[in-house]
């Protein structure tokens, strides 16, 4: 298989258009968002022959936030350069009026900087990196059905210059809400009321009135919560999220009038649109969260919003979807080299997105409590039912540090003169897929009560390493020099840290 290298920036922003088209491809992309374009450069990176369906760039582009840690994707999808020279605002932080709190400051973590995009914009760049890197964009195109035949998929699409096919052993429906796939037998609403976003443009000659002009800012108020995105110095976008049920929304010719009443009922916000003007009409979309109950089957998977959404308060929405594209390009790659993987990596995938969507859910449900327990209203009641799992698979290190148990095995550890390890009633120590690279391997993993699916490192400790000395060592000095010498050198707090970690959680005895 060929290996490439990403393209440079240049490669980048200059790369032609080609449409090159073949009737068989190892993969089929559906849908040119994020999602779409982040996964069609990674596997046509990675060797492989990707085809991308896309109907083109949406007439409605939004302003979204994407938090400094999106960085880290960009690093992965080797477009990091470009986004940062693309001169997309950088924001420092959000600035919130939550639940009748007074207005806060939200500064990101260590002065760190996110991005305030234009999702136009933004959407071109990383389809220009798919292009860059080989993959196949065919746009302008509307998938009209994908049937499964043996080992391949056949997608049938239709394009302005007529009907065409093309078929391939996997199928990426990256199609978000539209779910080209998902909406058939997977996705399902999820528990809450219905939520419609109504969305405008705002422009202001003046300084905006707002502590930093970079901030997303978020506003809950009765009947629902309106937040606003900077892209550059003088426009905004300004959103109203509201719930149809209760919120009566008028047909198109009386939405600006009625948006204009429900920003009203605002503080923050309407402060902030006072002296500006708006652009353009308000216009509305569907953002009632749902999840599917499968994610991967029959060579498909369901990735970003085609898999889920969660009611956009994380601001997290961009995020996720490039996050489900490196999983899921992770996977397939995995299983196109090496067939025998495929369960394990499918399962993997799979796992990780269900994670990622209760992870959301449970930060969207925390808020909507909050807001419910000021506000009488019915939008904020039909949110609190919202259902995840309450079940946390990862250690949690912060809150680990002050556990009683893992601090009082600490100070086991530092009046005893000897120890004497074992392994735990619930240790055990187990294969389970993790990622490597690009690549999906099977590593051992230590498994307790609490933490039933496995864990590999805590603060960057190997725990299955110290697992497998504990017992040969009766001085905790001894086994940290053997730790350093069967993994990386570690600082010894966080080699003590770890081993009080598997003490406290019952994975060690100490007798």
């Amino acid at each position: 298989m060929r290996s490439r290298r990403f393209p440079e920036v240049s490669d980048i922003q200059n790369v032609t258009r080609h449409d090159g088209l073949h009737s068989r491809y190892d993969v089929a992309i559906i849908g040119a968002g994020p999602a779409g374009a982040a996964a069609a450069r990674l596997l046509a990176s990675w060797g492989h022959s990707v085809a991308l369906i896309g109907r083109g760039p949406s007439r409605r582009a939004l302003g979204e936030s994407l938090p400094p840690s999106c960085t880290k994707l960009f690093d992965r999808l080797g477009i990091r350069d470009v986004i940062e020279s693309a001169g997309f605002m950088r924001a420092t932080g959000n600035t919130v009026q939550w639940a009748g709190q007074p207005r806060r400051i939200e500064p990101f973590d260590a002065g760190a900087r996110g991005f305030q995009v234009a999702r136009d914009r933004f959407d071109a760049l990383v389809m220009s990196a798919a292009r860059a890197a080989g993959a196949i964009v065919i746009d302008e195109a509307v998938v009209r059905d994908v049937q499964r035949d043996g080992d391949e998929s056949c997608i049938s699409y239709d394009r302005a210059s007529g009907s065409a096919a093309l078929r391939a052993p996997w199928v990426l429906d990256c199609s978000g809400r539209a779910g080209v796939v998902a909406r058939r037998r997977w996705r399902e609403p999820a528990v809450g009321g219905r939520t419609t976003a109504v969305v405008a443009v705002w422009e202001s000659t003046d300084p905006w009135p707002v502590d930093d002009e970079s901030h997303t800012l978020v506003e809950s108020y009765d009947g629902g919560w309106a937040w606003s995105v900077p892209v550059s110095g003088s426009r905004r976008y300004v959103t109203v999220m509201l719930d149809p049920a209760v919120s009566e929304l008028p047909h198109r010719a009386q939405l600006a009038a009625a948006y204009r009443a429900e920003l009203g009922r605002t503080t923050m916000i309407r402060s902030l649109i006072e002296h500006a003007m708006l652009v353009d009409q308000p216009w509305g979309s569907d953002a009632s969260p749902y999840c599917a109950t499968v994610t991967a089957e029959d060579g498909t998977l369901l990735v970003g919003d085609a898999a889920s959404f969660v009611d956009p308060l994380s601001s997290f929405g961009v995020k996720k979807a490039l996050a489900s594209a490196w999983l899921a390009s992770v996977a397939v790659h995995t299983t196109l080299l090496d067939s025998s993987m495929a369960a394990v990596a499918l399962g993997l995938f799979s796992r990780r997105e269900r994670e990622m969507y209760d992870h959301l859910q449970r930060q969207s449900a925390e808020l909507s409590r909050q807001a419910a327990g000021v506000y009488a209203s019915e939008f904020w009641r039909g949110r609190t039912g919202a259902t995840f799992d309450e079940t946390s698979h990862e250690l949690d290190i912060s809150a680990l540090r002050s556990d009683p148990r893992v601090l009082g095995a600490f100070e086991q550890l530092k009046l005893r003169s000897s120890v004497s390890l074992r392994f735990g009633e619930s240790l055990r120590v187990v294969e389970q897929a993790t990622i490597r690279g690009n690549r999906v391997v099977l590593e051992s993993h230590v498994v307790g009560r609490e933490v039933p699916r496995g864990v590999r490192y805590c603060r960057n400790i190997d725990l299955v390493v110290i697992a497998r000395l504990a017992s040969r060592y009766d001085q905790v000095p001894d086994l940290f020099d053997a730790y350093n010498r069967t993994a990386p050198p570690a600082p010894l707090p966080d080699f003590l840290g770890a081993l009080s970690t598997l003490i406290g959680l019952d994975m060690l005895s100490l007798a």
